[in-house]
């Protein structure tokens, strides 16, 4: 080869080398070029804009402008600086603002990516000294989330960073956007400092506060973690002092490494939150912190895991969301390099680990993991859409639901079907707070919705407005669920000015009932905003579920003398002839109801175009149909007829009755023997049945059972000739009940039933307990005596998990860390040598209580396998008001109290044990003797230190006439205070909700549980207690610090009395031991608690509720 040919082949080389590099520059702008572009209307919201460096969102945009994703709005990349929500600054005197208000297209993204906002230092000073100055803008405001809030839907994604919960932002508003993400937060942020010197990067505030906290100069330098609560309180955690090598980093589980593509644990050197996930949120990555023993103490003290969520998705509803748990956009150097290929896979290779540094994580985790959040958004976008039921347009107008021969009907194929109704009525009420306040949230009623989809049930009713929560819930779940639960909404009748006036047609009862039934309307269809006022739900309603709703059921339970009174004042009141609604026969109260239903018929076709069934609430007392045997005058004086009010051609809809019936109530279901000798399906005696039976008989339209039920409560109030009885019901015969009264309602014929109620109501009150309770703090306790707070399938047990299962072990004590009473005993005060001196002697005592129950266990020495109560019962002594009760304990004991005992609680055996009432602080008898004098005087009953107890009583009926039979009932009571032996664990397969103590014989234990009404608590939250009954009556009260708890044991004859011994004092042994006979206050132990204001409960599906999925269950 010459030397012309090697020139040749090396400018050849050359000339491909250069082409080459040309090439391997080009190819990646090239390349990215070729990328096809996607849009996408997204909202992205950052209030801390303080410079033009738009660093809190940049790392986003710039992400989105490299994956060619562009702004449908402008049909160009999105830009930093003019693309999102927030603050806009311009010089050092001037900026914008700039709202997110939901246009007519739901954004199919929302990014909150900083909410902390620009304070006026921040923005107006060049050199920035940490100081804390006054807020410009930030936060979120309550208009702005219900305009985020309004945005999701239709499998959207919302995405929020650090800082969205903490400062500024209220704790009414993070409610709401830990509920829309599924999460908790703890109220702690930290972050990495590089260097703790002062003056370099600490602000001047977090040292101002950490001296003022701890009194000592601030002295830290190097690096180290800062946590800060949100009451301003510091925590200093240093490298090597309590920090290893790794500080924090965050690292995927494993079930989500493949998802996402990220297999390291990543370092994380900036601001982060400690959050903790809802129930059914995933938990996809955690941060973990290295830190020594020194450092995990110190964590501990404050509530804080070395180990805690970083990353969650919450995929429940029908839009997505993920909370970062640090601020992992935020990122100021990734300008000028969006529109290169493959640039994200060099970073991610090549950035390198620099501490204090967030450019590698940025790379290595935020960048992946978002390349796949938006691919699942583009991908599964398209596929959410809106399920829509078959609706019948007739004319104008849309109808989902009409009623037919003897039920409901819906379309199904386009022909109409009968649909019986399984149903479930909802209040608006959950443990500490009252109805008013409207606070169940949306994450509640989801799951309640789940719940109650799986119950089989196919309907739920409301009485009233409730917040939008609900009607967001319920959207959402009917998107999503393979058969959709139906809705019948009530329409609340203000019954105080109803009573008033006795007169529904006054003005005001008809100006307030019509406009409660149009903003009714207007919720259901997505279209209102309602005022919030005290005692009432209220927000923004844009949801509309108007095809789920297939009935109105409107009004309350009439009270007879308003609607005799109503009928004699409105005597000039002829039949009411409407559009769709007129009555014939009616009195004037049924024409009121009349013109009602008439008002809400025309009001929603004339602005929604919809006609759906129409009712109105009614009730025994108020029936069409005549009680000879009913005692009450006014549970049969009045009618309120159905029959009377009919549906014109233009109502395709139709009417239906709705009746709240009972089995217990009114007393006439009691006595009239044609109902309580009739034979139902099941050949067996119901009075319900029979009933129901008439009932159905005398109407020309189908029945809707609209409430049903009995209570799972300890305390009973009326009691039914069929054992359907209004307390005293384990969960197991409650489902079993309102089992049996739906398969009466169904085989009678009606058009089904809703069972009363979803959820237990601590705020209820009932005639029997009301008097012995304050009512201004009922719905911070669970009060088991009283029960109208019990009805509920599913139930709110006190604490965060089951505290005590009363069961007789010993394992959930020790778990809890509960302290014994005494110093352990193992002698006891006398032996009587009879072989059983061990099985009396009491080792020691434990206490504790919760929002419902005070809990005892008492520990015995060795019971020898078996619990003989011919040889032993033991004496449980409480002094809850010091210097009142009775110093002379009974039974031959020949024992005293120092200061007195107001109960003493005896158990003698599995069927005879009770809780007793000294009789001087027993409230049923100064009730019914002294104030009603329902039952005979007691003289010494207003004398102090009688020395004797009581049984605890409640009354269940006062003294009845039967009119028919010219028979009269006697007052009726039945004893409270007698305890039931049984497994109160609800983890237990034997388990029964109304056990009071239970034993284990192996261990030497018996449990004991007391609902806190038994001691007359009228508030534990509070520790008020009744005060001194005879000198301030049944309303006194006092405010306790607690009480003072003994026992004792004695060898019982054949009457329980003590057997003589050979001491002053006939007992075997006691907690305190006696001094001589006496047990002294200052030994006896003082039992106290925290008080409450907010009561913490976890949710627990009662029996009941498994027993009304089966029966739901059949009826298909």
């Amino acid at each position: 080869m010459n030397n012309k040919q090697v020139l040749i082949i090396l400018r050849v080389v050359f000339v491909l080398i250069i082409f080459s590099i040309i090439t391997i520059i080009i190819y990646p702008f090239w390349r990215w070029n070729k990328v096809p572009e996607k849009f996408i209307e997204a909202v992205i919201i950052d209030k801390t804009v303080p410079y033009d460096d738009y660093r809190e969102h940049k790392g986003l945009i710039w992400l989105l402008n490299h994956n060619k994703i562009d702004n449908i709005k402008t049909k160009k990349p999105f830009s930093y600086e003019k693309d999102y929500y927030g603050f806009y600054p311009e010089d050092k005197n001037n900026f914008e603002t700039v709202e997110y208000e939901k246009g007519v297209n739901t954004p199919k993204m929302i990014y909150l990516a900083d909410t902390y906002g620009v304070y006026y230092d921040d923005y107006s000073t060049e050199e920035l000294k940490g100081e804390r100055s006054q807020i410009i803008y930030g936060g979120f405001k309550q208009e702005e989330l219900d305009e985020v809030k309004n945005s999701l839907r239709d499998g959207n994604l919302i995405i929020g960073e650090f800082n969205t919960m903490a400062s500024p932002t209220n704790d009414e508003e993070r409610e709401q956007i830990e509920e829309i993400f599924g999460v908790n937060w703890k109220g702690w942020i930290g972050r990495y400092y590089n260097d703790m010197t002062n003056g370099i990067e600490i602000p001047n505030w977090i040292i101002e506060n950490y001296e003022n906290q701890y009194k000592l100069k601030w002295n830290f330098n190097g690096p180290g973690f800062i946590f800060i609560s949100k009451e301003d309180k510091v925590v200093v955690l240093e490298k090597d002092k309590h920090i290893g090598k790794k500080n924090l980093t965050l690292e995927f589980n494993d079930e989500y490494k493949n998802e996402f593509g990220i297999d390291d644990r990543i370092p994380y050197y900036y601001w982060f939150e400690i959050l903790e996930p809802e129930k059914n949120a995933e938990v996809l990555a955690n941060y973990t912190l290295d830190v020594n023993d020194e450092g995990k103490k110190i964590l501990n003290d404050i509530g804080i895991n070395i180990t805690f969520p970083a990353v969650i998705r919450n995929n429940k509803y029908i839009y997505k969301s993920y909370y970062f748990a640090g601020d992992f956009a935020d990122n100021n150097k990734v300008s000028g390099i969006s529109k290169i290929y493959g640039i994200k896979s060099i970073k991610r290779l090549f950035s390198l680990d620099v501490k204090g540094d967030t450019e590698a994580f940025y790379w290595k985790c935020y960048v992946p993991m978002m390349d796949k959040i938006l691919l699942d958004l583009f991908d599964e976008s398209e596929k959410i859409k809106p399920k829509e039921l078959e609706v019948k347009k007739i004319e104008d107008f849309k109808v989902s639901a009409m009623v037919g021969k003897t039920e409901i009907q819906i379309l199904k194929n386009g022909q109409w079907n009968d649909l019986l109704i399984k149903g479930v009525n909802m209040g608006i009420a959950k443990p500490g707070y009252f109805p008013g306040e409207a606070a169940i949230t949306k994450e509640e009623y989801l799951r309640w919705f789940n719940y109650i989809g799986e119950m089989n049930a196919n309907s739920i009713r409301i009485y009233t407005i409730h917040p939008p929560a609900f009607y967001e819930a319920f959207y959402e779940y009917n998107q999503k669920a393979k058969n959709p639960l139906y809705l019948f909404h009530g329409v609340w009748a203000e019954e105080e000015n109803l009573l008033s006036t006795q007169n529904a047609f006054d003005e005001s009862n008809t100006e307030k009932f019509q406009k409660a039934i149009k903003d009714t309307i207007d919720i259901i269809n997505g279209n209102a905003n309602i005022e919030k006022v005290t005692g009432h739900a209220g927000g923004i309603y844009k949801y509309d579920i108007s095809q789920y709703v297939i009935g109105w059921i409107i009004g309350i339970e009439w009270d007879p003398e308003m609607v005799m009174n109503t009928n004699e004042k409105n005597q000039d009141k002829v039949n009411f002839n409407g559009e769709y609604i007129y009555s014939k026969d009616a009195s004037p109260f049924e024409i009121w109801l009349a013109e009602n239903m008439e008002f809400t018929l025309k009001y929603e076709y004339e602005n929604y175009k919809w006609q759906r069934p129409m009712s109105f609430t009614n009730w025994v007392t108020t029936d069409l149909l005549e009680h000879p045997s009913e005692p009450s005058v006014e549970e049969d004086m009045v009618e309120v007829n159905p029959n009377h009010i009919y549906s014109t051609e233009k109502n395709y809809a139709g009417v239906f009755a709705s009746y709240h019936i009972y089995p217990y109530y009114p007393d006439f279901l009691n006595y009239e023997e044609k109902y309580v000798n009739y034979i139902d399906k099941d050949g067996e005696n119901s009075s319900y049945a029979g009933y129901i039976n008439d009932l159905k008989k005398a109407h020309n339209m189908p029945i809707l059972v609209a409430e049903f039920g009995v209570p799972a409560s300890r305390g009973l109030t009326h009691e039914n000739v069929n054992n359907l009885n209004q307390g005293f019901n384990s969960e197991k015969q409650q489902g079993e009940s309102d089992s049996k009264l739906f398969k009466n309602i169904v085989e009678e014929g009606l058009a089904g039933g809703m069972v009363f109620s979803w959820q237990d109501e601590w705020f209820k009150r009932t005639w029997n307990t009301m008097d012995y309770d304050n009512p201004d703090r009922r719905p911070f306790w669970s009060n088991d005596q009283t029960n109208e707070q019990q009805f509920g399938l599913l139930s709110f047990d006190p604490g965060e998990k089951l505290l005590i299962g009363i069961d007789g072990k010993s394992e959930d004590w020790e778990k809890a860390n509960i302290k014994a009473a005494y110093e352990d005993n193992t002698e006891p005060v006398e032996k009587f040598n009879d072989g059983y001196d061990d099985g009396r002697t009491i080792k020691n005592l434990y206490v504790t209580s919760d929002a419902k129950y005070v809990y005892l266990k008492i520990n015995y020495k060795d019971f020898g396998g078996v619990i003989d109560w011919t040889k032993m019962n033991t004496l449980v002594l409480f002094n809850t008001k010091g210097n009142q009760g009775n110093t002379n304990i009974p039974l031959n004991t020949k024992l005293k109290t120092e200061e007195g005992s107001e109960f003493m609680l005896h158990l003698n055996g599995k069927d005879s044990s009770r809780i007793l009432v000294d009789k001087y602080y027993d409230t049923f008898y100064y009730d019914y003797a002294e104030e009603f004098q329902f039952i005979a005087k007691d003289q010494s009953a207003s004398v102090k230190d009688s020395g004797i107890f009581n049984p605890i009583r409640l009354a269940t009926n006062k003294e009845l006439f039967i009119p028919d039979q010219n028979k009269i009932i006697p007052f009726d009571d039945y004893e409270t205070g007698k305890l039931l032996f049984g497994n109160g664990n609800p983890e237990s397969k034997e388990y029964n909700s109304l056990s009071d103590f239970c034993y284990d014989e192996q261990n030497n234990t018996i449990e004991i549980r007391i609902p806190w009404a038994l001691l007359n608590f009228k508030d534990p939250s509070t520790k008020e207690i009744m005060g001194d009954i005879w000198n301030g009556g049944i309303e006194g009260s006092e405010i306790v610090q607690g009480f003072n708890i003994s026992v004792v044991t004695y060898k019982p004859d054949e009457n329980s009395n003590a057997i003589n011994g050979n001491e002053d004092i006939n007992i075997a042994d006691s907690l305190p031991k006696p001094e001589k006979d006496i047990l002294k206050s200052q030994q006896t132990y003082f039992y106290t608690w925290e008080n409450w204001e907010l009561p913490i409960t976890h949710e627990r599906l009662k029996q009941s509720y498994y027993i009304m999925k089966e029966i739901y269950g059949k009826y298909n």
